[in-house]
């Protein structure tokens, strides 16, 4: 018997980008701090010119030790560092699949995460966050289908529009406004309670001027927390999201 192969698939590499970065912003106090060494103000200004404009930056090691064309044990001993004199602090440490972490340059000691993030309006997800978020999304969203399809199949009196409606809200008609869905949902998602903060009633102030039912807003925002890889610290970013 002959056993014909396929012809070999050609494989065509993409070009990498171009590298558009041309300017870095560092933190002033970082220039006139005299205990800090030359290689610590180059790695920050290098780490710097990764950031956003919240100073959010998910730049691995190994890639700023080939930009410096030094070792990654280089980086990270600066880094060690400059994490220790608060000039970086990481808020979500990488994973075998992301490999990076996510990293803030602080350039103001005063100004805390949320808000140096809420004032630029930032996402603060990595790629491969936003990749699996979108994946939990749409694995959610099909489960959801199929549980208003099983209810609109039953045998149920009425329209069948409004049993839809009914079946995606069957979780949130117990809430009476959207401070309390915010509350419930994290308790009931985190196991833990939420302290409501400012950022969360701009969030919900926003909702309201998209003139959102409660409903609609809980039911979101439930598949919303479900899909973060970590617990939010505010609903902030689902608003601006829809």
């Amino acid at each position: 018997m002959n056993f014909n192969l396929p012809n070999k698939p050609k494989v065509r590499l993409k070009p990498a980008p171009p590298d558009r970065r041309q300017i870095a912003v560092i933190p002033i106090r970082a220039l006139i701090d005299k205990e800090l060494s030359g290689g610590c103000v180059r790695v920050l200004a290098l780490l710097c010119s990764y950031c956003n404009r919240a100073g959010i930056t998910w730049v691995g090691q190994d890639r700023l030790a080939k930009d410096l064309q030094t070792t990654r044990q280089y980086i990270n001993n600066q880094l060690s560092i400059l994490k220790k004199k608060n000039y970086v602090k990481v808020l979500v440490r990488g994973t075998k699949h992301s490999h990076t972490s996510t990293t803030r340059v602080i350039y103001n000691e005063t100004i805390n995460t949320e808000d140096a993030i809420g004032a630029v309006n930032e996402d603060v997800r990595s790629p491969w966050m936003k990749l699996m978020e979108e994946r939990k999304m749409e694995k959610m969203a099909k489960k959801g289908s199929k549980r208003v399809y099983k209810t609109i199949k039953s045998e149920v009196d009425g329209d069948p529009l409004g049993t839809m409606k009914e079946a995606l809200l069957m979780d949130t008609v117990a809430y009476n406004t959207k401070l309390e869905v915010v509350e419930l949902l994290y308790r009931k998602i985190y196991k833990e309670e939420k302290i409501v903060n400012e950022l969360d009633m701009k969030a919900i102030e926003e909702s309201d001027a998209m003139q959102q039912s409660i409903g609609e807003f809980a039911m979101g925002l439930e598949l919303y927390l479900r899909a973060r890889p970590a617990t939010p610290s505010s609903v902030i970013e689902y608003v601006r999201g829809l």
